[in-house]
């Protein structure tokens, strides 16, 4: 201990001194020794200073109990279970009184067996809350706290500390706590884990071993405890290795083989599986034994506990290419945020497509990282907007193409390769797809292509520079004819990148690149990469190609407009695409739906339901020709109909209206009723806004002097109500029609007498 030369004599007693203190404070001497020797290391107990010093206090822990099983049940502080303890932390002066007004910091170690609780001072609210320390206030020198035993056995330490009033020492006190499962030690379970599955070759390049680690527990989900110079853990490779060993570390030292034995440490024990180039590929298996009568393999095991994990043997060489996208954040508005150098600079019209290519060995295991795939893309020609069913449509393109397997030939029965879109040529793409989610039939996965032309022969023959694969991935050479969709085209409007190298994933990525002014417009891009052909022994070329529009940022705006537009009749309706930056979408299909309160509707003669004849143009819009009849008037403010058109998510309503501009009396006739009684029937005519019939509109009818039946009438397809006013003979009413939204009309009704007419009423 550091202590401190230079003190006086005056502050360090001599012999005689410390002999009388000894003699009259014998019983309290061991008490300040301690302290004194521990306070002079750093702990946190004692005095410090001379033997004269004034005495601190002490702090007393004492718990309903140190022994805690572990929380299986996971248990909540609040709901006082099994594994908690209630420990009170009292603080006394060095005289034995209780230490008033001082807080009290208790902590606990380790936290993963046992953590502390509290009820705070506004409530018990966060008493669920769990503590590694926590400073308390202690009520007249006592504060209460609770040990929470956790879900893993062992010892932990709670330590409370406050600071002495009187000489200003810190005072501290511990007690230790143990947490155990209540069972025994025994392995009864063992997991495998690895850092890869896949495991290569060693002459593809790739990692050719890979690490499996175990971990064992007990009953009790503990883990076992380490084993005394012994092994406790076996591993061997099931079935015909073919070469693959295994190598740990045992007791004895390092080990390697078919099966080997290991011992844990804290529960854990880690092998290596290493592949050799004679090893079949494919799934294999290692498989890890403990012993749980003893903890023991070395002197053979005697009732053993397994676990198997399997690993995937490939030679890491390219089988399958798959090209995917992202969902979110796919495109890269080119210019905005920073060029290269981090400079700010404007938008430049341009937009770039992430995609990547997952690359994978016929066993499935990611393609040795660094293989090279390249990518194309092309997209003309195609269709003019508008133009029927070649609208935004490759126009050198079919569904019977007949490439030759291992050969330069490629036909097609129905190809125009001379004149559609102004005929093909030397240098163009031709992508075939040989995949079923394509289209093509089974059995041709082999001649997904992507090729250059090398020479148009006529119009339904060409060759390529560059050979077809084989078509035998089963070991026999297969030629299905000309069941194959394909197209032929160049790029125009947009570029991709190269090529770009697979990392540990098998993934490479890459940017397609494409002007704004393009957006929706016919896109077909492919990934490719060489793989190895067993059968010859020689390349293969591996290929994935797809088709897509040209996309604009997320979220779409669908508009439409003029809205609201008048019902029964025929009105051009304009719908437009944009994406996030106002950028027009060409040449896509819009939906439509319309719903009426009556009548009938159309929308470019396709019914009240469907999609566009059009799709749309290089602004983004195309016209729809909206048609509706016998739509009935509604309230003023309402809608008689509306038509959503809708892409995607993206929607945009248009109202149709039919509303009443007003009433007219068309017409009055006087009559004799039954009973002789003189009456006066009248037609009230509504007219809509735009001086059509109004048809479907209430009309309500009060009269005075004189009574309208019926009250209220709705109106027929030609805008006409009938009403019949009756009252006293010989007289005059003033009536009152009303509907929604408009003015009413008032008119004078003249009864007349009833020898008005021949012959008389009566």
């Amino acid at each position: 201990m550091d202590g401190d030369q230079s003190t006086s004599r005056a502050a360090r007693p001599n012999l005689q001194e410390r002999r009388q203190h000894m003699k009259f404070f014998g019983k309290a001497l061991g008490l300040v020794v301690a302290t004194l020797a521990l306070s002079s290391c750093g702990g946190g107990g004692g005095d410090g200073g001379s033997t004269t010093s004034p005495v601190s206090g002490k702090i007393e822990i004492v718990a309903t109990t140190t022994t805690l099983p572990t929380n299986v049940g996971g248990y909540l502080p609040s709901q006082h279970g099994p594994n908690q303890a209630e420990i009170t932390i009292t603080s006394r002066n060095a005289d034995g009184t209780l230490m008033v007004g001082k807080d009290v910091s208790i902590s606990i170690s380790p936290v993963n067996v046992a953590a502390l609780s509290f009820l705070v001072q506004e409530g018990n609210e966060n008493f669920d809350q769990l503590w590694g320390t926590f400073t308390i206030k202690a009520t007249n020198g006592v504060a209460t706290a609770w040990v929470n035993a956790m879900d893993i056995a062992g010892t932990a330490t709670v330590t409370a500390s406050t600071i002495d009033p009187t000489t200003q020492r810190t005072i501290s006190n511990t007690l230790k706590f143990t947490v155990t499962s209540g069972v025994g030690q025994m392995p009864t379970q063992i997991a495998l884990a690895t850092n890869s599955n896949a495991v290569y070759l060693p002459s593809s390049g790739g990692r050719n071993s890979v690490q499996v680690s175990a971990t064992v527990r007990d009953g009790g989900d503990q883990l076992v405890p380490d084993p005394n110079n012994a092994d406790n853990i076996q591993y061997e490779i099931v079935g015909a290795p073919g070469g693959a060993i295994l190598s740990t570390n045992s007791t004895s030292g390092p080990v390697s083989g078919l099966k080997v034995n290991s011992h844990t440490v804290h529960g854990l024990a880690n092998v290596s599986f290493q592949a050799a180039e004679n090893t079949p590929q494919g799934a294999i298996q290692v498989r890890a034994t403990v012993d749980r009568a003893d903890n023991n393999v070395s002197n053979g095991i005697q009732d053993g506990v397994t676990s198997t994990i399997g690993l995937v043997v490939s030679d890491g060489k390219l089988y399958s290419v798959k090209i995917t996208s992202p969902n979110v954040d796919a495109i890269i508005e080119n210019g905005v945020g920073g060029d290269v150098a981090g400079t700010n600079s404007a938008p430049d019209g341009t937009y770039s497509l992430i995609v990547s290519a997952l690359g994978t060995d016929r066993q499935g295991n990611p393609v040795i990282p660094g293989t090279l795939i390249h990518f194309g893309s092309i997209d003309e020609p195609v269709g003019a907007f508008n133009s029927g069913v070649t609208a935004n449509q490759f126009l050198l393109a079919g569904g019977d193409g007949n490439p030759q397997e291992g050969g330069t030939t490629f036909t097609a029965p129905t190809g125009h390769f001379t004149t559609a879109g102004g005929g093909a040529g030397p240098g163009d793409a031709l992508v075939v797809w040989g995949k079923t989610q394509h289209g093509a039939p089974q059995g041709n996965e082999d001649l997904e292509s992507a090729v250059s032309v090398q020479t148009v022969v006529s119009a339904t023959n060409l060759t390529t520079a560059s050979k077809f694969n084989r078509n035998d991935t089963t070991g026999t050479l297969v030629d299905y004819g000309p069941v194959l969709p394909y197209i032929i085209g160049r790029s125009q409007h947009g570029n991709i990148t190269a090529s770009a190298s697979t990392n540990d994933l098998g993934v490479a990525t890459a940017q397609l690149t494409y002007t704004v002014s393009t957006l929706g417009h016919r896109v077909a891009m492919w990934a490719q990469g060489d793989g190895f052909d067993r059968v010859t022994g020689g390349a293969r070329r591996v290929t994935d190609a797809v088709q897509l529009v040209y996309p604009g940022i997320a979220p779409a705006t669908l508009v439409a407009f003029p809205s609201p537009i008048p019902g029964n009749r025929t009105v051009p309706v304009t719908v437009c695409l944009m994406d996030a930056n106002n950028s027009p979408i060409q040449g896509i299909n819009i939906n439509f739906l319309m719903t009426l309160g009556g009548g009938t509707g159309q929308v470019d003669g396709n019914g009240m339901s469907g999609s566009l004849d059009n799709v749309t143009g290089p602004d983004g819009c195309v016209d729809a020709i909206v048609t509706s009849s016998g739509v009935p008037a509604a309230a003023s403010g309402s809608v008689s109909g509306q038509v959503v058109f809708s892409v995607g998510g993206a929607t945009a309503k248009v109202d149709i209206v039919v509303q009443v501009s007003f009433l007219s009396l068309a017409g009055q006739y006087r009559r004799c009723a039954a009973g002789n009684t003189p009456v006066v029937d009248l037609s009230i005519r509504a007219f809509a806004t735009d001086g059509s019939a109004a048809g479907g509109v209430v009309i309500a009818a009060t009269c005075s002097g004189a009574t309208a039946s019926p009250a209220s009438v709705t109106t027929d397809a030609s805008g006409v109500a009938e009403f019949t006013i009756t009252g006293p003979a010989d007289t005059t009413a003033s009536c009152t029609f009303t509907t929604q939204g408009i003015a009413p009309l008032v008119t004078s009704v003249s009864i007349p007498p009833a020898d008005a007419f021949s012959p008389p009423c009566q």
